[in-house]
Protein backbone atom coordinates (compact mmCIF):
# COMPACT_ATOMS: atom_id res chain seq x y z
CA UNK A 1 0.00 0.00 0.00
CA UNK A 2 1.27 3.55 -1.28
CA UNK A 3 0.83 6.80 1.12
CA UNK A 4 0.91 9.93 -0.49
CA UNK A 5 3.59 12.07 1.47
CA UNK A 6 2.82 15.10 -0.86
CA UNK A 7 2.46 18.29 0.55
CA UNK A 8 -0.41 19.12 -1.51
CA UNK A 9 -4.06 17.23 -2.02
CA UNK A 10 -5.56 16.79 -5.69
CA UNK A 11 -9.53 17.46 -6.04
CA UNK A 12 -10.79 16.77 -9.55
CA UNK A 13 -8.43 18.92 -11.33
CA UNK A 14 -8.07 21.08 -8.42
CA UNK A 15 -4.54 21.08 -6.11
CA UNK A 16 -3.88 22.67 -3.15
CA UNK A 17 -2.33 23.03 -0.30
CA UNK A 18 -2.85 20.22 2.62
CA UNK A 19 -1.92 22.96 5.11
CA UNK A 20 -4.75 25.16 4.23
CA UNK A 21 -7.00 24.80 6.93
CA UNK A 22 -4.18 26.62 8.77
CA UNK A 23 -5.17 29.80 7.19
CA UNK A 24 -8.64 29.01 8.73
CA UNK A 25 -7.34 28.35 11.93
CA UNK A 26 -5.10 30.94 12.73
CA UNK A 27 -8.18 33.42 11.11
CA UNK A 28 -10.31 32.42 14.22
CA UNK A 29 -7.24 32.19 16.61
CA UNK A 30 -6.12 35.95 15.57
CA UNK A 31 -10.08 36.86 16.01
CA UNK A 32 -10.27 35.53 19.35
CA UNK A 33 -7.16 36.98 20.42
CA UNK A 34 -8.53 40.67 18.44
CA UNK A 35 -11.21 40.46 21.07
CA UNK A 36 -9.76 39.56 23.63
CA UNK A 37 -7.67 42.32 23.51
CA UNK A 38 -10.46 44.52 23.15
CA UNK A 39 -12.93 43.16 26.29
CA UNK A 40 -9.73 42.67 28.90
CA UNK A 41 -8.93 46.25 30.32
CA UNK A 42 -5.97 46.89 30.08
CA UNK A 43 -3.73 48.60 33.43
CA UNK A 44 -3.92 51.66 31.39
CA UNK A 45 -7.43 51.82 31.74
CA UNK A 46 -7.45 52.43 27.87
CA UNK A 47 -10.75 53.31 26.52
CA UNK A 48 -12.71 49.86 24.71
CA UNK A 49 -12.55 51.77 21.23
CA UNK A 50 -9.04 52.13 21.12
CA UNK A 51 -8.68 48.05 22.82
CA UNK A 52 -10.92 47.11 19.88
CA UNK A 53 -8.95 49.45 17.20
CA UNK A 54 -5.50 47.33 18.50
CA UNK A 55 -7.30 44.25 18.68
CA UNK A 56 -9.13 44.30 15.48
CA UNK A 57 -5.96 45.51 13.32
CA UNK A 58 -3.73 43.09 14.53
CA UNK A 59 -6.27 40.42 14.21
CA UNK A 60 -7.34 41.39 10.21
CA UNK A 61 -3.55 41.78 9.70
CA UNK A 62 -2.31 37.95 11.06
CA UNK A 63 -5.91 36.34 9.71
CA UNK A 64 -5.55 38.11 6.34
CA UNK A 65 -1.49 37.08 6.39
CA UNK A 66 -1.93 33.46 7.06
CA UNK A 67 -5.13 33.05 4.59
CA UNK A 68 -3.14 34.25 1.74
CA UNK A 69 -0.06 32.13 2.59
CA UNK A 70 -1.87 28.93 3.16
CA UNK A 71 -5.38 28.69 1.86
CA UNK A 72 -5.25 31.09 -1.11
CA UNK A 73 -2.59 29.15 -3.61
CA UNK A 74 -4.02 26.92 -5.81
CA UNK A 75 -3.59 25.37 -9.32
CA UNK A 76 -6.31 24.47 -12.24
CA UNK A 77 -6.13 22.29 -15.01
CA UNK A 78 -8.54 23.25 -17.13
CA UNK A 79 -8.95 21.36 -20.81
CA UNK A 80 -7.63 24.40 -22.45
CA UNK A 81 -5.14 26.37 -20.26
CA UNK A 82 -3.74 25.88 -16.28
CA UNK A 83 -4.90 28.85 -13.82
CA UNK A 84 -2.39 29.16 -10.93
CA UNK A 85 -3.49 31.53 -8.07
CA UNK A 86 -0.32 32.74 -6.23
CA UNK A 87 -0.50 34.95 -3.12
CA UNK A 88 -1.29 38.07 -5.07
CA UNK A 89 -2.06 37.00 -8.84
CA UNK A 90 -3.43 34.64 -10.87
CA UNK A 91 -2.37 33.64 -14.19
CA UNK A 92 -4.24 31.85 -17.00
CA UNK A 93 -2.00 29.69 -18.90
CA UNK A 94 -2.91 28.00 -22.42
CA UNK A 95 -1.10 24.49 -22.08
CA UNK A 96 0.11 25.71 -25.89
CA UNK A 97 2.26 28.18 -24.32
CA UNK A 98 4.26 26.27 -21.86
CA UNK A 99 7.73 25.11 -22.72
CA UNK A 100 8.57 23.03 -19.95
CA UNK A 101 7.68 21.98 -16.05
CA UNK A 102 9.98 22.53 -13.89
CA UNK A 103 10.16 20.56 -10.46
CA UNK A 104 13.61 21.49 -9.02
CA UNK A 105 13.06 24.45 -6.30
CA UNK A 106 9.48 24.24 -6.30
CA UNK A 107 7.14 24.28 -9.34
CA UNK A 108 7.67 26.16 -12.49
CA UNK A 109 6.47 26.90 -15.42
CA UNK A 110 8.70 28.07 -18.26
CA UNK A 111 7.05 29.61 -21.48
CA UNK A 112 8.24 29.32 -24.99
CA UNK A 113 8.31 33.14 -24.41
CA UNK A 114 11.24 32.93 -22.23
CA UNK A 115 8.93 34.04 -18.84
CA UNK A 116 8.57 31.53 -16.07
CA UNK A 117 5.99 31.12 -13.36
CA UNK A 118 6.48 29.81 -10.18
CA UNK A 119 3.65 27.52 -8.25
CA UNK A 120 3.11 28.81 -4.59
CA UNK A 121 0.98 25.98 -3.84
CA UNK A 122 4.42 24.17 -4.53
CA UNK A 123 7.09 26.70 -3.22
CA UNK A 124 11.05 26.22 -2.41
CA UNK A 125 11.66 24.30 0.85
CA UNK A 126 14.43 22.37 2.46
CA UNK A 127 12.13 19.71 3.36
CA UNK A 128 11.34 19.58 -0.38
CA UNK A 129 14.91 19.91 -1.44
CA UNK A 130 15.98 16.78 0.88
CA UNK A 131 12.75 14.30 -0.43
CA UNK A 132 12.94 15.59 -4.06
CA UNK A 133 9.31 17.81 -4.57
CA UNK A 134 7.20 15.01 -4.41
CA UNK A 135 4.46 17.43 -4.49
CA UNK A 136 5.78 19.31 -7.65
CA UNK A 137 6.40 15.82 -9.67
CA UNK A 138 2.30 15.21 -8.45
CA UNK A 139 1.13 18.30 -10.29
CA UNK A 140 3.58 18.00 -13.46
CA UNK A 141 2.24 13.97 -13.75
CA UNK A 142 -0.80 15.80 -14.09
CA UNK A 143 0.00 18.70 -16.60
CA UNK A 144 1.78 16.12 -18.85
CA UNK A 145 -1.03 14.65 -20.30
CA UNK A 146 -2.19 18.30 -21.16
CA UNK A 147 1.19 19.31 -22.93
CA UNK A 148 0.97 16.19 -25.00
CA UNK A 149 -1.23 17.73 -27.33
CA UNK A 150 -1.67 21.39 -26.96
CA UNK A 151 -0.46 23.28 -29.87
CA UNK A 152 0.16 27.47 -29.40
CA UNK A 153 -3.38 28.74 -30.17
CA UNK A 154 -3.38 32.20 -32.23
CA UNK A 155 -4.26 35.18 -29.68
CA UNK A 156 -3.40 32.25 -26.56
CA UNK A 157 -1.70 34.34 -24.57
CA UNK A 158 -0.69 34.01 -20.83
CA UNK A 159 -3.10 36.52 -18.88
CA UNK A 160 -2.09 37.39 -15.74
CA UNK A 161 -3.75 39.79 -13.07
CA UNK A 162 -3.18 40.93 -9.88
CA UNK A 163 -5.71 39.25 -7.51
CA UNK A 164 -6.25 40.20 -3.88
CA UNK A 165 -8.56 38.31 -1.55
CA UNK A 166 -9.98 40.57 0.34
CA UNK A 167 -12.68 38.40 2.17
CA UNK A 168 -11.36 37.58 5.14
CA UNK A 169 -10.14 41.30 6.29
CA UNK A 170 -13.47 42.09 5.40
CA UNK A 171 -15.06 39.38 7.44
CA UNK A 172 -13.33 39.35 10.38
CA UNK A 173 -12.77 43.37 10.55
CA UNK A 174 -17.12 43.33 10.51
CA UNK A 175 -17.21 40.59 13.38
CA UNK A 176 -14.78 42.34 15.21
CA UNK A 177 -16.97 45.84 14.59
CA UNK A 178 -19.86 43.27 15.85
CA UNK A 179 -18.36 42.62 19.17
CA UNK A 180 -17.51 46.35 19.70
CA UNK A 181 -21.56 46.99 19.38
CA UNK A 182 -22.21 44.28 21.43
CA UNK A 183 -19.83 44.70 24.26
CA UNK A 184 -19.83 48.47 24.44
CA UNK A 185 -24.20 48.46 23.96
CA UNK A 186 -25.26 45.41 25.15
CA UNK A 187 -22.49 44.32 28.22
CA UNK A 188 -21.81 48.15 28.69
CA UNK A 189 -18.04 47.43 28.75
CA UNK A 190 -15.93 50.61 28.89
Amino acid sequence: MSRDVTAVTQKGNEFYSKVRYFGWAASAAMFAGGVFLAASPGGGGEPLINRSMVGGLISVAVAWLSWVLTYRPRVFLLSESITVRNWFTESVIPYGCIARVRTSGGLTLELKDGYAVRVCVVGKSPLGELSGYPSAKKIKRSILPFLAGAEMVPGGAVREKISLSLKVPVIVAGLHGACYFALKYLFHVA
